[in-house]
């Protein structure tokens, strides 16, 4: 993908270093920037495999017994 000479100019990474120069004024960087479409609705959730693994190791951690059971259990400790 090719970019024009105003997507370069406008890119977020040098951006700074343009208006600074004198390059690209701050008005037509923030016209620019107003221009742009909305592609919300084109995102998705970043899923990374170590939260994944990370929160099945934590499944198999916890006990599987039904809380009423572990209530039950509880009281009859106190008693």
């Amino acid at each position: 993908m090719t970019k024009s000479k105003e997507e370069l100019d406008y890119d977020v990474r040098i951006v700074d270093r343009n208006i600074r120069e004198g390059e690209v004024s701050k008005k037509d960087y923030n016209k620019y920037v107003k221009g742009l479409p909305d592609v919300e609705e084109k995102g998705e959730p970043l899923v990374f495999e170590d939260e994944i693994a990370e929160e099945e190791a934590q499944l198999e951690q916890e006990p599987e017994a039904a809380p009423e059971e572990e209530e039950t259990e509880e009281e009859e400790e106190t008693e």
